[in-house]
């Protein structure tokens, strides 16, 4: 017997149904996709300005290493953030300054190039008084970078008194007047929703870059070697900081002992400079070791066993094939 004519009309239904279903499932789709921006953000400002603090609150986690010792931030870090509406791959350069050595002048020169390759230039200036010449000098560089977009944030106004906030916010919004001018304080988090906001609406419009779940494109040494410069640098003093490396020798998981084993190097230019790093009776590299594997495992989510070794590798801030194996230059 032949279908009835209600059932041919049921399955007749049933298709127009489907097939209007899944037209409204694509055309949602690709609205979401055309609404949908990514790009690069490079964050630029002088040394310690506070561009590593407010990625490592952006991003919900210590990413970023932080000290209060100015150019901490050596090589270009890149970490993403991905939104309901948006993906943000944010560039952490090493901080602009005045210098004439070699080794500063590749850190800046690193800098302006991410500036350069970036969808919008995030500017990070401070409303100190202290602080006048390198805001100028940030300013002159941000005229002639070009007509990529710019995002413009004070930083620090927690610390900074309103006057010279509302002062430089004036200077800068005339300088400026296509780009946004936002207070912020980047250690408490104050205006930072509306910084990333003014970063999304100036970000092409794109699918995302990279799959959502993925925080960051850097190596698990990569950011080993950060945590322990980061607590030599808050246990050492002076000048010394900005002669080490910290190299990753190894990087093994024991997965039956559940163990991260980490040999890393520590690189100094000369034998005064290791006895400072070692320490009486070895005492300050213990020191720095034991910090290390705290952040370590709390970064990994795994117990750590950590071993450092000192070395003197003269003149290493100079050696092109150490600078390439350091990341500090690709």
């Amino acid at each position: 017997m032949g279908d009835s004519p209600s059932l041919l009309w049921l399955t007749a239904l049933n298709a127009l149904f489907l097939c209007a279903f899944f037209c409204y499932k694509r055309n949602v789709k690709n609205e979401k996709e055309s609404a949908f921006r990514a790009g690069f953000v490079a964050m630029i400002g002088p040394t310690n300005v506070g561009k590593s603090t407010l990625l490592n609150r952006v991003m919900g986690g210590h990413f970023a290493i932080v000290t209060e010792k100015p150019q901490t931030t050596r090589t270009i870090i890149r970490t993403i953030k991905t939104l309901d509406n948006a993906q943000l791959i944010f560039i952490d350069t090493p901080g602009l300054h005045l210098s004439q050595k070699s080794f500063n002048k590749l850190l800046i020169q690193s800098a302006k190039n991410a500036c350069k390759e970036a969808d919008v230039a995030l500017a990070l200036f401070t409303a100190q008084k202290s602080r006048e010449e390198e805001n100028e000098s940030l300013i002159s560089y941000l005229r002639h970078v070009g007509n990529i977009p710019k995002v413009i944030a004070i930083n620090k106004i927690d610390r900074a008194q309103e006057q010279w906030v509302a002062a430089l916010r004036d200077r800068l919004a005339k300088e400026f007047p296509s780009s946004p001018v936002l207070p912020i304080s980047a250690l408490l988090g104050t205006g930072v929703e509306d910084l990333i906001q003014a970063l999304i609406d100036r970000l092409p419009a794109s699918p995302p870059l990279f799959p959502e779940d993925l925080e960051t494109d850097m190596t698990e040494r990569f950011f080993a070697a950060e945590i322990i410069r980061e607590k030599i640098y808050t246990l050492t003093k002076d000048e010394l900081p900005y002669e080490i490396a910290v190299e990753i020798e190894s990087f093994k998981e024991d997965e039956e002992k559940n163990i991260l084993r980490i040999s890393a190097v520590i690189h100094v230019n000369r034998e005064s400079q290791k006895r400072i790093i070692i320490g009486k009776n070895g005492t300050l590299i213990k020191e720095i070791g034991s910090r290390a594997r705290v952040d370590l495992e709390n970064f990994f989510q795994i117990h750590v066993y950590l071993e450092l070794w000192v070395r003197v590798s003269r003149n290493w801030m100079k050696n092109p094939r150490m600078l390439k194996e350091l990341g500090i230059i690709n």
